[in-house]
């Protein structure tokens, strides 16, 4: 059979082997002049560690749980300017992403057998800047809800992907002051925007 014939059958998925500035290297915006005088004489930090997700994650969410949390995030951000010039690589980075948070779960070795070798350096092909940060890891406390992600494993989730966001930064973002997001700290948040947006009951009338 004709392997360029119609008739042949054809990947799911293909792997995309392209290795372009949209895909290596994200734009990030630029940063105020106060910031940049700040980070001129600010020392740099050095990344926090990264600890291994707990393997739950997998066991529990399956891999199907984790890429369906993974789109969703993504999707969340596809209009953001994190992704302005994505174009028709975001199905592929998004992919890319969801490898890569498999694998890091305890999954099959996705992304280093499909993508490393894309990689200008090591991580995923993403550079944020602090702002990218925080509407990062805001979408991803959205996505949580967004699929129903299980709230016992949303501490483990957290405790993995905020320190990520870290390495995710961009060197000349990253300093003694950068502000940590504890899993706690940003449900207290978020539970008492809510209760503040809930309309008293009828017996506090």
């Amino acid at each position: 059979m004709d392997p360029t014939s119609e008739a042949a059958p054809r990947a799911r998925w293909t792997p995309c082997t392209r290795a372009c500035y949209r895909t290596l290297h994200w734009p990030v915006a630029q940063p105020s002049r106060d910031r940049s005088v700040r980070a001129t004489h600010a020392a740099r930090a050095v990344c926090p560690p990264l600890p291994a997700p707990p393997h739950r994650l997998l066991a529990i969410c399956e891999e199907a749980g984790l890429r369906e949390l993974v789109r969703q995030h993504m999707w969340r951000l596809r209009t953001t300017p994190l992704f302005v010039h994505a174009g028709d690589c975001f199905d592929c980075v998004t992919e890319r992403v969801a490898d890569y948070v498999v694998e890091a779960c305890g999954g099959p070795l996705y992304y280093s057998q499909r993508h490393a070798h894309l990689q200008a350096g090591a991580g995923l092909p993403l550079l944020l800047d602090e702002d990218g940060r925080e509407l990062w890891l805001v979408q991803l406390w959205h996505a949580f809800d967004d699929v129903n992600f299980p709230p016992a494993l949303r501490a483990d989730f957290w405790g993995w992907a905020e320190p990520l966001s870290v390495h995710l930064l961009a060197p000349r973002a990253r300093h003694d002051g950068l502000t940590r997001y504890a899993y706690d700290t940003v449900r207290s948040w978020f539970a008492t925007s809510t209760s503040q947006a809930c309309p008293p009951d009828d017996g506090a009338r």
